[in-house]
């Protein structure tokens, strides 16, 4: 699975880390050039982080092989094709989640079926590093679920994308629950708790402004994927 996981991160740091509302915005203006940097993104995290990977025969959708670099270019193209055909909001109900929902669904499913697992497996090397699953978990506590979430705002009531400081400081709280149910032995409870009481108290007197929904669905988004991080972390050796 390490490829698949470097992969899975490259997808995530390039969607909902990297020039995601200029890309969006240029998306408008130039679709070529708005194409162009998203390759440019992607291609640059995933040689980056597959760099010893990349001469390796790679059983592309299991028809044939291809080396490494061959087939992360060609989950490129499919990575910016499902960007520009999978669009379904504004146009059905439920639209923008949908939209979430299947492009990360079909870009995963592809990466899946690209990644040389047995050649990995054979030489040992299956189990995906601690510090890419840290980093998967950490940007899908920050930055994925902030997006389901204004993803849901957008079919609900067609809100205008979240304002700075409203992103960060639900980044900042997010992170810190997904940082909390890391803490080893059975401490984490005790600091989820603690946590938990500040926030509601922060939402009380209006220092975080946001939805009841919103709110829950970033509180157990975050503490689920910090369980799962979690498990990971202290279940396998």
């Amino acid at each position: 699975m390490i490829v698949f996981w470097r992969l899975f991160l490259t997808f995530f740091l390039t969607d909902f880390v990297f020039f995601h509302k200029t890309i969006n915005q240029l998306e408008k203006e130039n679709w070529l050039k708005a194409s162009a940097l998203h390759s440019a993104v992607f291609l640059f995290w995933a040689y980056l982080l597959c760099y010893g990977y990349l001469t390796m025969p790679w059983p592309f959708l299991e028809l044939f092989h291809l080396p490494g670099w061959m087939c992360i270019l060609l989950c490129c193209a499919f990575h910016v094709f499902s960007d520009r055909f999978f669009q379904f909001g504004g146009k059905m109900r439920h639209g923008y989640v949908l939209t979430f929902f299947t492009k990360i669904f079909a870009n995963l499913l592809f990466l899946f079926l690209c990644v040389p697992f047995r050649v990995l497996y054979e030489t040992g090397n299956f189990f995906a590093e601690s510090w890419v699953i840290f980093l998967v978990g950490l940007v899908t506590s920050t930055r994925v679920i902030g997006w389901f979430i204004f993803s849901i705002e957008q079919d609900r009531y067609g809100r205008d994308y979240p304002t700075f400081d409203e992103r960060w400081l639900l980044m900042m709280v997010r992170a810190i629950f997904f940082l909390i149910m890391l803490l080893p032995g059975w401490r984490w409870m005790v600091w989820l708790l603690v946590w938990y009481g500040a926030c509601v108290y922060a939402r009380k007197i209006r220092l975080m402004d946001v939805s009841h929904a919103a709110f829950y669905i970033g509180v157990l988004g975050a503490v689920l994927v910090g369980f799962l991080v979690r498990m990971r972390f202290y279940l396998v050796w």
